[in-house]
């Protein structure tokens, strides 16, 4: 009997620094890590995270608070991406916690792109892949918030950002 697995749902935990590239310039963060970039490309994502970045790393009261970013998509087929921010009091690493869920055909490729990008992080914490992944369910599911985290009384939110896709050349054919 042939076992078909629906979905592939991934946690990574990383440094928030992984999640960009910046500028030879200044320490400002200029565009997501291109290989992250491939693993939003496979999803059909259109997720731009340097606002995100740029909020966060300017945030000096950040530590022991952050709330969970959910990135949706016209078309998404099932597919999800999120991202918890929340900074312990402890971390001198901003390590933040990375999900991704892809369904349907693209499993595999968007699978080898999501461990091509955790291997080029210069902070592996760590990296699942499950069929089921319950902190990625509970990061998706907006009755769970505000949540408090742990015994620190931070009250964590649940922010839902609409990724706009851009206009392709054909559509615009296709509206004439």
């Amino acid at each position: 009997m042939k076992t078909l697995i629906v979905s592939a749902e991934f946690r990574l935990v990383v440094s928030m620094s992984d999640l960009m590239t910046g500028s030879s310039v200044s320490d400002e963060p200029e565009a997501n890590h291109p290989k992250l970039q491939a693993v939003f490309d496979a999803l059909g994502a259109c997720v731009d995270l340097v606002p995100l970045a740029n909020a966060y790393f300017s945030d000096c009261t950040r530590a022991g608070r952050g709330d969970v970013h959910v990135f949706d998509w016209a078309n998404s087929d099932g597919n999800a991406v999120a991202i918890d921010t929340y900074n312990d009091p402890t971390d001198q690493l901003d390590l933040i916690e990375l999900f991704i869920r892809c369904s349907g055909s693209r499993i595999g490729e968007v699978a080898g792109r999501i461990w091509s990008y955790f291997n080029a992080c210069e902070i592996q914490v760590g990296a699942s892949q499950q069929a089921v992944c319950e902190r990625l369910r509970n990061a998706l599911d907006g009755s769970q918030f505000p949540r408090l985290v742990g015994n620190s009384g931070f009250s964590q939110r649940q922010i839902r950002h609409t990724v706009v896709q851009p206009f392709a050349a054909a559509d615009a054919v296709a509206a004439r």
